[in-house]
């Protein structure tokens, strides 16, 4: 059983992550995120048992995670000039069909996607430690676990074992994600991570990413997705200079009502109590806080490349929304590849899990309020969110 929260303390952690993948050689890296992840938890997350449990396991992967990284680049000193080429990241306000094109793009076997065994464990394997079979059966049992944990979470957001997931997930092993703030109440650190430059994180996140494709410089291209690089564009285009960014836009009315639905799913399994008004407001002010930091980065980034997708016609006609993506990045979609798409949305349809219901009124939030906060953002990219 994990210690209660009130006994989590850096020290403990670092020596628990250290019993099993060794100790660190000096200090230890975004330690400081950690602590105030923890500090911020014990002030307003009201965490239950379960919630306590999984803080505890957490902090102590993704801490030997950074362990096992270190011993990787010591070994493969040349990890830290392996190319990333030109990345796609597909990023997007949450709940704006990032998964869907994600999953879509993947497909193709000229591009590369972090798949949810490697994201747990995010350094390749080696003679002597666990397989890929071996890890694959491992994030299956984790899988399976988190949707017993979370009821409903799998209608909001279908993964596999071997499918593509979030590269947030690297993001996580530095103690700097979106991941944490939705599923804790944590409001000092969501604060932090709001206008926090993320500078280090984002390299590291890059160091992951460059330790996998070792030894894959003529490789597939990676194809990534999170929307929590939507408010960090700056970090992201500094580690990944030649990225696409393709970003979805739906309805902030609709966008956010899902999203508030996605966090107060996700406390109810790690909370004592959740104000689903207090859901609404954190979702929209998150939401609208990192719209507003993108778009400030676009407009000082003119000539990056950016392709806009919107949700309705992904949802509508999704082969076509990701050949329009393709004609954007200079490429055509292959035939074969355009079968494989088709055959991949008839055996996925919307809803396939059941049914994801949610409303602003649920969340104590009006339309008028969320137009307002999202004023600027329509006026740019008005009728793409309208579909």
């Amino acid at each position: 059983m994990a210690a209660p929260l009130t006994a989590l303390d850096v020290t403990r952690l670092v020596e628990e992550a250290a019993a099993r993948a060794g100790p660190f050689p000096g200090e230890v890296p975004f330690l400081a995120n950690l602590e105030r992840l923890l500090r911020s938890c014990r002030e307003t997350a009201t965490l239950n048992a379960t919630g306590e449990q999984v803080l505890h396991k957490s902090a102590v992967r993704h801490l030997r995670n950074l362990r096992y990284l270190q011993d990787f680049v010591a070994a493969q000193p040349d990890v830290a000039a392996q190319p990333l080429g030109a990345p796609v990241v597909v990023t997007g306000l949450p709940r704006t069909g990032t998964t869907l094109l994600h999953n879509l793009l993947a497909l193709d076997p000229a591009h590369r996607a972090l798949r949810l065994w490697e994201a747990l464990h995010p350094v390749p394997a080696t003679v002597g430690g666990p397989s890929v079979a071996d890890r694959q059966a491992q994030a299956q049992h984790w899988l399976d676990a988190f949707y017993r944990l979370v009821p409903g979470f799998e209608a909001i957001h279908r993964a596999t074992a071997t499918g593509p997931e979030e590269c947030d997930a690297l993001l996580q092993n530095t103690f700097a994600s979106q991941h944490f703030e939705d599923m804790f109440d944590a409001a000092g650190y969501s604060d932090w991570l709001g206008g926090a430059t993320l500078a280090a994180e984002y390299e590291h996140y890059a160091l992951q990413l460059r330790a996998l494709s070792l030894g894959a410089a003529a490789g597939p291209r990676w194809v990534l997705k999170s929307p929590g690089h939507l408010g960090h564009l700056d970090a992201l285009l500094a580690a990944l200079p030649h990225a696409t960014v393709v970003v979805c836009h739906r309805h902030p009315r609709e966008a956010v009502a899902s999203y508030a639905s996605l966090i107060h799913t996700l406390r109810r399994a790690y909370s004592g109590s959740v104000d689903a008004a207090a859901v609404g407001r954190q979702a929209l002010g998150r939401a609208a806080g990192a719209m507003s930091r993108a778009l400030d980065a676009r407009a000082a980034r003119p000539g990056t490349a950016f392709v806009d997708v919107s949700y309705a016609r992904l949802v509508a006609d999704p082969v076509g929304a990701v050949r329009a993506v393709y004609l954007a990045l200079g490429a055509d979609l292959d035939a074969g590849v355009e079968a494989q798409l088709r055959a991949w949305v008839a055996a996925h349809p919307q809803h396939g899990h059941g049914p994801h219901r949610y409303d602003l009124a649920r969340f104590g939030l009006g339309p008028d309020e969320v137009d307002a906060a999202f004023a600027r953002y329509t006026a740019a990219f008005g009728a793409l969110a309208a579909g």
